[in-house]
């Protein structure tokens, strides 16, 4: 059955689902996301996740067991990131965190975590700990590593936590590798949606200085939605039995092979450029904001990250709802500091999604100028339209995954593969 008469048949079938599926695309296809977590997977990743690799059959009563595609997805993963350990059978980047806190922390230990971070993930009577924050200094929005330093040698943690999904300025992990090792202290680097910009070499690695690096496989890199745990060989077994004690036995083959194709892509001259692309379009944003008269923290990005002061006495609830009406979607946050007193209201903005789509500096300028306007406006119902108007233009006939990004490939086929192609095309009988 070919895939156009299998969409017909399900239509058919089950038309309360099919226009959930119908308004999904719809959605995608008509918006313009600046949510960071929001990206599109590769064509590779999804054909791999649908294939009939999800059929195949994995045994999962011997939970030490390695398939030979997870082997292929960690060897991949450790190879690109450069790692001594990677661990690629987890199925989101909560459950790898929480195996992380089970692996290297104990019930009453003391944990010193950038803006508490990972804390919100822990619950059971095997997760209590002793979470300490640290944070950017309230007068510069920088870290000030002596002050991190005094904190960690005062109160001694046994795990410092870095995560900085909300900071778009990137530091120098050998300090914090420092004041691990003084405080002897595991170090804990969660990339975020960073890893791709990582992967490219665009950003320096934490992978040299820090015990384990985790991240998610799917938004920055393309991949399907699961989580990734890399680390030093000497905690790999450690790591290894808590994963299989917490139940992690595997994933199935089609998203393990999913896992597989995303780490040769991330390693393509191709990704490369993308993540270029991801930096000048997130400065290109940052430019556009600020001809609209927008606040700025945190500036200059030297990421994907653009964070945008919200005008005092407005709510970023209220204000993404109503961009949300318009068809651009953003992340409301509160970005803290140090002082548990001072913190401020942003719109959290990536432009991660929006490079997939294929925007361009200008277009980014643009989109910038937009918000920013719209900020500064009445917010009306006619402000709301001026801005869906706008979307609208930008994200016309735009694919949801531009083929700028996929490896060019020279295609040799011969009579068998050809026949092996028409089989996996109509791969249902």
């Amino acid at each position: 059955m070919n895939t156009e008469k299998l969409l017909h048949n399900l239509e058919t079938f089950d038309p309360e689902l099919w226009e959930v599926l119908r308004s999904s695309l719809l959605r995608q296809l008509t918006t313009l996301s600046l949510i960071p977590t929001t990206n599109a997977a590769s064509p590779f990743a999804s054909y791999l996740k649908g294939s009939t690799l999800g059929n195949d059959f994995l045994d999962h009563h011997a939970a030490d067991h390695t398939s030979k595609l997870e082997r292929m997805a960690a060897q991949r993963a450790a190879a690109l990131f450069r790692a001594e350990h990677a661990i690629v059978r987890i199925g989101n980047p909560i459950a790898a965190s929480r195996v992380v806190l089970l692996a290297l922390a104990k019930p009453g230990d003391t944990i010193l975590s950038f803006n508490l971070r990972k804390q919100e993930h822990c619950t059971g009577d095997r997760m209590q700990y002793n979470f300490l924050k640290f944070g950017l200094e309230p007068d510069t929005l920088r870290l000030d590593f002596a002050k991190i330093r005094s904190l960690a040698m005062q109160k001694m943690p046994d795990l410092i936590i870095y995560s900085p999904v909300n900071y778009p300025r990137n530091i120098d992990c050998r300090e914090l590798r420092k004041i691990a090792d003084d405080a002897g202290a595991y170090l804990w680097v969660d990339l975020g949606q960073n890893s791709g910009l990582v992967a490219a070499g665009m950003m320096d690695s934490p992978i040299p200085w820090a015990d384990v690096v985790t991240f998610a496989a799917s938004d920055a890199l393309h991949g399907p939605q699961s989580g990734i745990i890399l680390c030093k060989k000497k905690l790999a077994d450690l790591l290894n039995r808590t994963v299989i004690d917490t139940g992690h036995v595997s994933l199935k083959k089609n998203v393990l092979a999913a896992l597989v194709i995303i780490f040769r892509e991330a390693a393509c001259e191709e990704y490369r450029d993308y993540s270029e692309q991801v930096i000048n379009n997130a400065r290109a944003l940052e430019k556009g904001l600020r001809e609209s008269g927008c606040t700025l923290l945190c500036s200059p990005t030297e990421n994907h990250l653009v964070l945008l002061r919200l005008p005092d006495g407005q709510d970023g609830e209220t204000v993404a709802k109503k961009l949300e009406q318009a068809g651009l979607l953003v992340k409301p946050e509160q970005l803290m500091t140090s002082d548990d007193r001072i913190s401020h209201s942003v719109l959290r903005l990536s432009s991660l999604d929006a490079t997939t789509r294929s925007l361009i500096e200008d277009d980014m300028q643009k989109v910038g100028r937009v918000l920013g306007s719209f900020l500064n406006s009445a917010q009306s119902a006619s402000d709301i339209q001026a801005v869906r108007k706008a979307i609208q233009k930008t994200v016309a006939n735009l694919p949801l995954f531009s083929e700028d990004w996929l490896p060019e490939l020279e295609t040799v086929r011969d009579e068998d593969t050809d026949l092996m192609m028409k089989a996996m095309v109509h791969w249902y009988v």
